[in-house]
């Protein structure tokens, strides 16, 4: 095992200007006795300790001792990623371990398809009004270097007939496998000792009996506060309007291109029985996602509490084109597509059978509920507790796995975080920011607010906010917890400023745009409440309106606290007020960022001072100064913060 020495040796070697800080050199420590042990561990590294060098220098240590060790790191943001992958990753490579190698993972949809590729061009497989964008994909093809589509412009219409899909691939039968840019990058991959993927990925990962990523010995989850909800999306079901259209689109779409064009020799009453059993699966899915959204009503989201309450018009003719399909498949084995109508048969029996335990409420433990974005209507299952999936595929499964944030903890208690993940037998470690709170930031509490649920709130808030941005002229981000308050308080606002609203421009360029921009607010919802950097002069101010509960009655945080009521447990302050504390945490993490940044965090909550609760919220934030006067508030900034 490498000694301590070593890793404080290795921590030093950094570039010049480099700050010894004993809190990295800890969890660097913790990190390699995980990997060294087979153990697993849970590490809450407040903001400043440098997480992401000590665990990426121990895992680094760890494969250098055997070249063909793999460890994936594992990201909620693609801020993250990206960072870890252009920055941290080659700092370590370039001065400490010249001999590591590394990948950056993503998705199969995100690559493009040669060969369907070619089969468009051939067959035409794209509408009209998409000739202009498909001849520019054909040149950006030829020259693509990855192959991915972050490269190029393609709407997602367009990307679709194209991309690859996993169960459509030929894998080594494919007549463009050598130049396949999917299995280039899983050359890499499995030539590579750091994996670095997102939790998405990995997730599928895992709910595809581990067959996306190469064998690892170890995985360290950063961000590990957001595994709940998106492993609880994988592990669940899903069928959407857009999937089964997307599904018969493949095979024939309306405007006659699909997979039937391109079969050679294909019987004609075949052919035509499979027309009629696709326009049967179509009318039945239209029948079947009309009922769905008068369930929805004016509603985005809602539980569907009983089984029946649907009728099933998609199943029926589903199970039809699966056996024509099967008819198929026989008359085409000499053909190329052979796999790939075997392939398309399996989507109908999926969807099928998830359609079935939807409507008939078979998975016990679950919350049965519909959604809606837009033109997308879908029916989901989602697990309500996924504890024991999760210690049952990864913490039992992997020789070890790390568990790290700057927000695993309550008080400095693992209890909420291992309840809902379970990754015990497991160690812990609490390591707190080397930030001087005190001296670099003051927490605002104003006493006379109104309680959210008061009449006068929303005006209460808005005068508030624009207090605050007289005094800041900028340089600060407002917090919602919804975009109707939102849109309220922007449309209210009236500074001289430049307000930039979450929702009218991408988060990208809505970052890039505050960044660059003198005097401006940046008002965000849950989006930005995480996973969000500008140090230095770029933010002095967060403003964060009201304390983040989620909304008790959507259907999956409903079908959580009403387990955790069946288990003896308490939903309010078992669920609710742990939930909203691990957010508010990282609401206020994003204001101080570096030693030398200051500045104000505002929550315009009373109930911070009026509720019992109010103080476990407090208790869990950095110890800032507290005060509930506006003045204080001037003299501080004005004192600290003024450029």
């Amino acid at each position: 095992m490498v000694e301590s020495t070593v890793v404080r040796e290795y921590l030093g070697r950094t570039l010049a200007g480099y700050e010894y800080r004993p809190q990295q050199e800890e969890m660097a420590r913790a990190v390699m006795t995980s990997l060294h042990n087979k153990t697993n561990l849970l590490v809450e590294a407040g903001t400043g300790v440098g997480k992401s060098l000590a665990y990426l220098i121990s895992a680094s240590l760890w494969i250098a001792e055997c070249n063909t060790r793999k460890v994936v790191v594992s990201t909620h943001t693609k801020a993250l990623q990206r960072q870890l992958y252009d920055k941290d990753l080659p700092f370590v490579k370039q001065h400490l371990f010249p001999d590591i190698t590394y990948a950056l993972c993503l998705g199969s949809e995100n690559y493009l398809c040669l060969r369907r590729l070619h089969q468009a061009r051939q067959f035409g497989l794209f509408d009209v009004g998409e000739a202009k964008a498909f001849a520019e994909l054909l040149l950006w093809a030829n020259v693509a270097v990855k192959g991915i589509r972050s490269e190029t412009t393609v709407d997602a219409s367009l990307w679709s007939k194209v991309d690859r899909e996993s169960d459509l691939c030929y894998g080594k039968s494919c007549k463009t496998y050598r130049e396949c840019f999917y299995q280039k990058a899983k050359a890499i991959e499995r030539r590579s000792n750091i994996l670095v993927v997102n939790h998405h990925l990995f997730f599928a990962h895992i709910s595809a009996d581990s067959k996306v990523l190469p064998k690892f010995e170890a995985v360290i989850f950063d961000e590990a506060h957001e595994i709940e909800d998106i492993a609880a999306s994988y592990l669940g079901i899903e069928v959407s309007n857009t999937k089964i259209y997307h599904l018969l689109d493949t095979v024939l779409s309306i405007n006659g291109k699909g997979l039937l064009t391109r079969l050679k020799d294909i019987d004609r009453l075949l052919y035509n029985d499979i027309i009629s059993a696709l326009q049967a699966v179509r009318n039945g899915s239209e029948l079947f996602f009309l009922a769905v959204a008068d369930l929805l009503c004016n509603s985005n989201t809602l539980r569907i509490r009983k089984p029946g309450c649907l009728q099933d018009t998609v199943s029926e003719p589903l199970a039809t084109l699966q056996d024509l399909l099967n008819d198929l498949a026989e008359a085409s084995r000499e053909d190329d597509s052979h796999s790939e109508v075997l392939a398309l048969m399996g989507r109908c029996a999926q969807q099928r059978h998830s359609i079935e335990l939807f409507l008939t409420q078979g998975v016990e433990d679950a919350v049965y509920h519909a959604e809606r974005s837009r033109t997308r209507i879908k029916i989901v299952v989602t697990p309500v507790n996924i504890a024991q999936r999760l210690k049952d595929s990864v913490f039992s499964v992997i020789d070890t796995s790390v568990l790290t944030s700057a927000t695993l903890s309550l008080g400095g208690d693992f209890s909420y975080i291992k309840d809902r993940l379970s990754p015990c037998p497991c160690d812990e470690l609490l390591l707190d920011s080397p930030f001087d709170y005190k001296r670099q930031a003051l927490l605002y509490v104003p006493s006379d607010m109104p309680t959210p649920r008061d009449e006068g709130f929303n005006e209460a808030v808005t005068k508030t906010v624009s207090d605050i941005l007289d005094i800041t002229r900028g340089q600060t981000m407002v917090l919602f917890t919804s975009y109707r308050l939102l849109n309220e308080v922007a449309n209210a606002i009236d500074s001289g400023l430049t307000i930039l609203r979450q929702g009218e421009m991408d988060n990208y360029r809505l970052i890039e745009s505050f960044r660059d921009t003198d005097k401006a607010a940046l008002f965000g919802t849950y989006t930005f409440w995480q996973g969000v950097d500008f140090p230095g002069d770029a933010l002095r101010c967060v403003i964060i309106a009201k304390l983040p509960f989620a909304v008790p009655t959507e259907p999956v945080l409903e079908g959580r606290m009403e387990y955790v009521v069946k288990c003896g447990g308490d939903p309010f302050y078992d669920y609710q007020v742990p939930r909203a504390i691990l957010t508010l945490r990282q609401g206020f993490g994003r204001l101080i960022r570096t030693k030398t940044d200051t500045g104000v965090v505002a929550i315009l909550d009373s109930r911070l001072r009026t509720m019992a609760y109010g103080r476990m919220f407090l208790a869990a934030l950095p110890k800032a100064k507290l005060t509930d006067k506006i003045k204080d508030v001037k003299i501080f900034y004005r004192s600290y913060c003024k450029k």
